[in-house]
């Protein structure tokens, strides 16, 4: 068990280190609202210019963030006065600023800038297919 405390520790600082509550570099105003739900399903299965797919941590069984089977009708009632659409930008491109209950501020916060605008919606009409 002690062998593990620092691996544990240094993966905690290296988590810490990338994410944060800076404001997105994508605005919301430039994300289209149709996107294309295939092309999203690639982005969230595979790597992102070398930041961990969604996939590595939103996977049945997963305990660091929420699980997003039936992801579309939760993300339309989490934030009274926010669509689906703007709840699920916000989630990516600025991840502390909806913090799910019972989960942590680990996702990491680079997102917005790893994405294009078409990615980004391209993204978010595949998690409102869930």
């Amino acid at each position: 068990m002690m062998r593990m405390i620092g691996p544990l520790l240094l993966l905690t600082v290296v988590l810490t280190a990338c994410v944060g509550d800076a404001p997105s570099s994508i605005a919301y105003a430039d994300v289209p609202l149709v996107g294309d739900v295939s092309r999203g399903e690639v982005l969230y299965n595979e790597p992102i210019n070398g930041i961990a797919s969604c996939l590595s941590c939103h996977q049945p069984g997963a305990v660091a963030a929420p699980v997003l089977d039936g992801y579309a009708a939760l993300a339309a009632e989490r934030v009274a006065g926010e669509s689906a659409h703007e709840y699920t930008f916000y989630a990516i491109a600025e991840p502390a600023r909806h913090i799910v209950e019972g989960y942590g501020n680990v996702m990491p916060n680079t997102y917005d800038e790893a994405l294009s605008p078409q990615e980004m919606a391209d993204l978010i009409a595949y998690l409102l297919s869930l």
